[in-house]
Parts: C-alpha cells; sequence; structure tokens
C-alpha cells in the first residue's frame, strides 16, 4: 500500500505513515564537506538528500495510538498525506484514542490541526512537559496545537506507559523535550536522532540545522544507535526513508550502517517501497 510500511510487534502492530517527503540542502548538515557528502550518497546509491515525513500509527486491538501527525498543509505538496494513510487504513481521524508527540516541529505537529481546530476530537494528548513549556509561548504551529488541544494533554516522561507495552525514551536535543517510544521488547521509534541516514548513520557526530541543542542531541544520537545495535532492535525514524522504514543497525568502523528488516503487516499493507 502506498506510503505505508507495517512491522508487528508482540504488543502491537505499527504502520509507518509518510506524509510526504522532500530532498534536503547541503546546507542542513553544515559540518560535513562536499566530497565525504558525496561519497555517502554515492555509496548508498542516492543522488540527492532524501528526507521523509513520517508519522506511526499503533494498533492494539481496537486501541489506536498515533504518534506525530505529519505536516498538514504547512508545507503544501510536499506534506499533507496522512488523513489519505489513515482512511486506506479504515481509520478515522475520531477513531485516534491516544496522541503521542515526539516533539512539536511543524513536520510532527502540522496535521493536528486544520483551520485552526483539532482534527482528533477524541484523543488524549500526550507530550513531554520540557516539550511543552519551550513551545508554548513562542510563535510557531506547535503553541497553536498546544492552545487547542490545552484542555488533554498529559505530560509524559522517561518509563512512562503510553498505551499497554509501550514506553517513553527520553532522546533530548532536538527539542528540550524530544521523545522516542519502546515498543514491546524489539521496535523503537527514535524520532528525529537523525535526519538522513546515509549522511548520519556512518557518522553520528555529524549534526543537523534542526537541532535546538547540538551538543545534547548528539549525545542523545549517540547513546540511542548504540543501544540499538546492541540489543539488535528495530528501529524505526521520523525520517527515515525506503526501503528502511523499519531497519536494524549493523556497526560498521566508527559509525553504522542501517539494513531493512523482515517486516510483517497486518490488514492487507505488506512491506512496500514508500514512494514520496
Amino acid at each position: 500500500m502506498e506510503g505505508i510500511t507495517g512491522f508487528t510487534t508482540q504488543v502491537a502492530e505499527v504502520f509507518c505513515l509518510v506524509d510526504g517527503g522532500t530532498d534536503f540542502g547541503a546546507e542542513v548538515f553544515p559540518g560535513l564537506d562536499d566530497s565525504t557528502r558525496a561519497a555517502r550518497l554515492a555509496a548508498a546509491g542516492e543522488a540527492t538528500i532524501r528526507t521523509a515525513f513520517n508519522a506511526f500509527l499503533i494498533r492494539q486491538g481496537h486501541d489506536l495510538t498515533l504518534v506525530d501527525t505529519g505536516c498538514g498543509g504547512l508545507f503544501g505538496a510536499a506534506g499533507g498525506q496522512m488523513m489519505a494513510r489513515l482512511a486506506a487504513l479504515g481509520v478515522a481521524p475520531a477513531d485516534i484514542g491516544t496522541l503521542v508527540f515526539t516533539h512539536l516541529h511543524g513536520d510532527h505537529c502540522g496535521g493536528a490541526l486544520q483551520d485552526g481546530s483539532p482534527v482528533f476530537p477524541r484523543a488524549r494528548v500526550l507530550l513531554h512537559p520540557a516539550e511543552q513549556a519551550h513551545w508554548q509561548t513562542r510563535d510557531a504551529p506547535a503553541a497553536r496545537v498546544i492552545a487547542a488541544y490545552a484542555d488533554r494533554i498529559a505530560p509524559v516522561t522517561q518509563g512512562q506507559a503510553v498505551a499497554t507495552g509501550i514506553t517513553v525514551w527520553e532522546l533530548p536535543g532536538h527539542t528540550p523535550g524530544h521523545i522516542g517510544l519502546r515498543v514491546g521488547a524489539e521496535l523503537v521509534i527514535v524520532g528525529d536522532i537523525f535526519h538522513s541516514a546515509t549522511l548520519q548513520l556512518p557518522d553520528p557526530e555529524v549534526a543537523s540545522i534542526y537541532d535546538v541543542d547540538t551538543d545534547r542531541a548528539r549525545r542523545s544520537r549517540q547513546a540511542a544507535l548504540a543501544e540499538i545495535a546492541a540489543r539488535d532492535l528495530v528501529f524505526a525514524g521520523g525520517h527515515s526513508v525506503a526501503p528502511q522504514a523499519f531497519a536494524r543497525l549493523l556497526a560498521d568502523g566508527s559509525g553504522y550502517r542501517a539494513t531493512p528488516c523482515g517486516m510483517v503487516s497486518g490488514a492487507s499493507v505488506g512491506a512496500e517501497s514508500v514512494k514520496i
């Protein structure tokens, strides 16, 4: 199914939903010289720095948790596919019981509002308190989302359950309250610890201009990748691109390389290539 890839764990079915995508410019990774960037792209068979805008639907029987909401209308034709992805899975906005934000950059929260009103009328909203504090007084889409869902927001921190078998993994630095999720014992959703697997996994020291606290983000990335590789976890990122929507990590010199894992899905959703 176009734009949807599924992975089944012991505790849930997880679907990566591609809201859209774009190509990053070289300026997004200012610490990477031209020759190294070109070599890494060539080694991956890429001509450009592709990225996707991903959200995740977690299904546990009748209980549905949405992780991030995509761009909505913020990025024009580059995004805005979330509602179609959900509909393809037979899910209406009112079916979402829990909405978890990994953080509140526009490509993760823009789809939560339409004409200033909440898109998900029944969902409780889970957000790290440091993230809410960082954004709520700023002139940004994040502040508008916080205001619109204010009476339904609940704070979540390290280790707290957001659903059965699914807990918060604090990964600060990209934003102050940036989080990932541990889904059972085998899968992690890592938010934006990287923006280009092609450029950053071989050298996790490489940072993007979107990190609020570069050093802290770098430490979170290094620690998370080391754990993922050591424990042979499956991981999925907010900017992962096909065919690595769900992947494993292998140590490779001082960095890592990702390998697509065997992907299993329900509801007739196969491990299809994502088109963005």
